[in-house]
This record gives structure tokens, sequence and C-alpha cells, in this order.
């Protein structure tokens, strides 16, 4: 039996027995193919092999990782399904954590200030304002629906990684905006002109092409950028780290403090001074 069948075992159980998204099991066949490995008996050699490959063909640390963490899965389940003698490791790389750029207050003050010309533009700022409000992934307001928005009670139903829904609050500004948006027929909520899921590169396109209009840089990522700063501002805001993890749909606080990295100018306004027991520096 080759690693190939044993994979397609393993995607199987996934979907059908752990519901994974598809898009979780394009990166699991991603990071397999990936690793290039095809033979059983899998060895710690193999692995590690494999990983000194990626690196030599360029692959940078934060990629290699990344691969790392979709092949886990399949090691693991090899091991507890006896194709494995022991569990075999695949340790993250270490690197330098890079400090990623969100917008900043002046950003989204332009963006949501911003008087749309056509109904594209009246759409992506619709679009742009959900992200401020709520935090949520792009995909989960691509597939947002219009049975899952409670106006009345200023509650959305998102589904997120896993196939995992959770209800996500909204405020009054953002029913505002989302009321108006509405007026057309369709199901999804933010839809092609046939009801049909927007694609995310021509979304991409337009958003980018809005910020050079402003004069908008120094930010990491497209739409994500907006996630972390809801993160961002919430935290500096004071909200319960607990809810924001739970509004973000994350799993462990860990995640939710990646996105909430202070800028250098919260870290100065909030420094607590311990030379102030002692009346100041002399």
């Amino acid at each position: 039996m080759t690693l190939q069948i044993l994979f397609e075992q393993f995607l199987q159980e996934k979907q059908y027995l752990q519901n994974v998204s598809n898009k979780t099991v394009e990166f699991y066949s991603l990071s397999f193919k990936t690793f290039n490995l095809s033979t059983l008996p899998l060895t710690q050699t193999d692995l590690n092999n494999a990983i000194v490959k990626m690196r030599e063909s360029g692959k940078s640390i934060p990629a290699v990782n990344a691969y790392l963490r979709g092949m886990r899965p399949f090691v693991n389940w090899l091991f507890e399904n006896g194709y494995l003698h022991e569990r075999l490791k695949l340790k993250k790389i270490k690197c330098e954590e890079k400090v990623i750029r969100t917008f900043s207050d002046a950003h989204i003050r332009a963006l949501l200030s911003y008087k749309p010309q056509t109904k594209t533009e009246h759409r992506l700022l619709a679009l742009l304002t959900l992200l401020t409000d709520t935090g949520v992934r792009i995909d989960e307001a691509l597939t947002l629906a219009r049975s899952s928005v409670d106006f009345e009670n200023l509650l959305l139903t998102v589904t997120g990684k896993g196939n995992k829904s959770r209800i996500v609050p909204f405020s009054v500004e953002c029913r505002k905006v989302l009321f108006k948006h509405l007026r057309h027929s369709h199901e999804l909520v933010f839809c092609n002109r046939h009801g049909g899921k927007l694609l995310y590169n021509n979304l991409r396109r337009d958003f980018n092409a809005l910020c050079e209009k402003l004069g908008i840089k120094g930010f990491d990522g497209s739409f994500h950028a907006f996630r972390r700063y809801f993160a961002t501002y919430a935290i500096r805001k004071n909200m319960n780290p607990f809810v924001v993890q739970r509004q973000l749909g994350h799993t462990s606080l860990t995640m939710t403090n990646r996105y909430a990295k202070l800028t250098t100018a919260d870290l100065s306004a909030n420094h607590v001074s311990a030379l102030q027991v002692v009346g100041g520096a002399r």
C-alpha cells in the first residue's frame, strides 16, 4: 500500500467523519504534494530530508512551517492507525516573528467615509463596513446568507473554519449599511448580479484600487487586515479577551493574541512606570 492511497483514505475520514472544510482538504493535499513522499515505511529521516529539500528550493521558513502544519495531521493519523511504529515529529522551524502591520484609525476613517460612485463600490463599502464592525473572515462574509442576518437583535450567524457556525453581534451603524445594501433579492448578502458568490480575486482587485485611490499604504494583507484591526481595536478598548476570542472564532487565546499586537503608540500610551512609586527618576 502506498502513501498516496493512505492519504486519500485519511482525507475521506477527515471529510466524512470530522466534516473538515474543502479549504482544509486542499491545504492538506498541497502540503502532502509539497513533501513529495510516496513509499512506506515512512521514517523521521524521510521527513527531515523533505524539509531540507524545501529549504534548498528557496521556500521561506513561514511557508515551510505552513506545510509542516498541513502534513502533521496525516503523520499522526498514520501512527494512530498502526502504519508507523513510532510517532514521528514535525517541529516548527524557528524564525524571527514578523510584526504584521494592520490598518491605522486614519485608514479606516478614509475607507468608510469614502462616497461610492458605482454599484460595485457601494457593495464593496458595505462589505468593508461589515468586516470592520465584526472582524469576521472574508470568506465568512462572502458566504453570509440573508436569512442569517438578524436585524432586530443585531446578530449574524456565520460559518467559519471547519464548517463551525457561530453568532456574531454587529452595531446599529452596520445595520443601517446592511439594510440599504440588501435591496437586492438574492439570498447571499454579498453576491454578483446573478446571485452567485463573488470571486475573491476580483473583489481584492477592486479593494486594492480603492486603497490606491485613497493613498492607503503600510498594511499587510488585504481583507485580513480588517480582522487584525478589529482585534487590536477591541483589546485597546478593554474588551474582554475571551469575548474577542469567541467573536473571532478562535479555538484559543494564543491565536487571538497574534492578531491583537498593539502598535508602538498603544504601548507608549499604556506604559506604567514603577518609578512613580518613588516619586520619579533622580
